[in-house]
């Protein structure tokens, strides 16, 4: 069984029984026999362990996007395990637990399943434990993929590489061969023609579907059924489209990060937890005596909100409103803008005329500051550690344009990377060099820090900054970060050869 913290482990429902408690997921049975509720918590694994942390919104936003999926996208193209989500979830309860927001937000209630000790998964691209074994063996699971195969390479057409479903431990790769043999072809064809349309709706968003798992099981009349989660963060791994084609383009190719818990990972391996066992109790305990970094679980829950918003062209608090019937209070986004001069504000007047009338419907709320990153250091920095969580920055400088880098360095330093920081190019009449040196000095940042507009380029001018305006009070932003290099002070004045 998965072995989770002891502070994390809540009591129980009332009224309910608790007959499973899994790495993410507590079930419950209901009323009706037939039934489960199944309660998706903030909890977050690596390496097959449980760690001591909780991520904010990660249930609210899996318990979403797995309704999204499979009423929104793909309603007529499988048999699931879902019955209800959102309020609906209150005609299954007993009534002390109707009209529980926390619950409505976390909680569908599904059909019982007779589950298969498989998990169904479909790749894409090759990467991960996929690449892992095609690098050993050069197959995965019983598939010959072409020779000289990189990290994040699409295959030339989706594979089945299914695995068995470990309770403790890692999963371990097993032979498409052997579950045709079991189940004959229908998981296979199922689980390659979800993953074909799932494929497709991504991309026409912009996103990249690497992989993903299925897991299924039989109804009462034996009929194969999608049960679990479909297309989470947590189940699939999603990339950046404009991304994944940079890093397709580069003689070493690579993956590029993954919208998921990568950043919980990325830290994890910095502890030395993906070298441990979680068969070893002693492992177990010493993993959960690990205290993830704030930061890593705030820019964790970013990246998750941002996936949703990519896919679904809805924050979550609007989906769980319009989509799932919850009396939720939308968000009410905090913009600053930040320019280095007054001479740059008059072509900015039409975007600050907007948000001023959008925080005077209380629709927003909204501060200005005039301070140049060169002339008022000090000044800028008090501004970024004032700066609330939910801030969303818009920085304008014109020519070097080195404001909204230098606003993000402090941001990071002060561990609030996940505040983004969308750069704006402000425009020099008449001087085309000074206006390519300002888009330059944001769009090649190291790490791309300062937020770009979709197609890749730094906001320009007055109609950028109206745009930029409507997008930090509309988008979800993905968290950014400047590429690592250490420091090297006192280093010899000619390096050795």
């Amino acid at each position: 069984m998965t072995k989770i913290p002891d502070g994390l482990i809540k009591e129980p429902l009332a009224g309910l029984e608790l007959v499973r408690r899994g790495k993410v997921r507590d079930t419950y049975t209901l009323p009706d026999p037939s039934k489960l509720l199944v309660v998706a918590s903030d909890r977050i694994s690596i390496f097959d362990f449980v760690l001591n942390a909780l991520v904010p919104q990660k249930g609210a936003v899996l318990t979403a996007m797995n309704r999204f999926w499979r009423t929104e996208v793909m309603r007529e193209q499988f048999a699931h395990d879902l019955v209800a989500s959102g309020s609906a979830i209150d005609a299954h309860l007993p009534e002390a637990l109707q009209g529980n927001q926390m619950l409505q937000m976390r909680a569908t209630v599904v059909r019982k399943l007779l589950m298969l000790p498989v998990e169904a998964i479909a790749r894409g691209c090759l990467t991960g434990s996929g690449l892992a074994a095609y690098k050993k063996t050069g197959e995965v699971c019983g598939h010959k993929p072409p020779e000289g195969l990189q990290d994040g390479d699409r295959l030339e057409s989706p594979l089945f590489t299914p695995t068995t479903k470990a309770e403790v431990g890692h999963d371990e790769h097993i032979s498409a061969e052997s579950v045709r043999e079991q189940h004959g072809d229908v998981v296979e064809n199922l689980t390659l023609r979800l993953f074909e349309k799932a494929r497709a709706f991504a991309q026409d968003r912009g996103i990249v579907l690497a992989d993903t798992k299925f897991e299924y099981g039989f109804d009462d009349d034996g009929q194969l059924t999608v049960g679990d989660e479909v297309l989470t963060p947590d189940s699939s791994r999603f990339w950046d489209g404009r991304q994944w084609a940079a890093a397709q383009a580069k003689a070493r190719r690579e993956s590029p990060t993954s919208y998921d818990k990568q950043f919980v990972r990325i830290w994890g391996k910095t502890r030395g937890i993906d070298k441990k066992k979680p068969e070893s109790d002693y492992d177990v305990g010493w993993v959960h005596g690990q205290i993830v970094p704030p930061e890593v679980l705030v820019q964790t829950a970013r990246l998750y909100r941002y996936i949703f918003w990519r896919l679904t062209g809805r924050k979550l608090e609007a989906y769980q409103k319009e989509a799932m019937g919850i009396d939720v209070a939308l968000p009410k986004p905090h913009v600053v803008v930040i320019t280095g001069s007054d001479s740059d504000l008059p072509p900015m007047m039409l975007g600050l005329e907007m948000l001023r009338d959008e925080q005077a419907a209380g629709k927003i709320t909204a501060e200005r500051h005039i301070v140049s990153c060169h002339r008022h250091p000090e000044e800028l920095a008090q501004i970024a550690r004032e700066l609330p969580d939910h801030a969303v920055v818009i920085a304008g400088a014109g020519m070097a344009a080195q404001l909204p880098g230098v606003l993000k360095a402090h941001l990071v330093k002060l561990g609030k990377a996940h505040i983004p920081v969308i750069g704006i190019a402000c425009e020099s009449s008449g001087n085309e060099a000074a206006n390519q040196a300002a888009v330059l000095s944001m769009e090649q940042l190291p790490g791309q820090p300062v937020v770009l507009h979709s197609n890749g380029r730094a906001y320009f001018g007055g109609q950028g900054f109206f745009a930029a305006c409507r997008a930090a009070m509309e988008h979800e932003f993905p968290p950014t970060t400047f590429g690592s290099k250490p420091a090297q002070l006192n280093a010899p004045l000619v390096p050795p050869a």
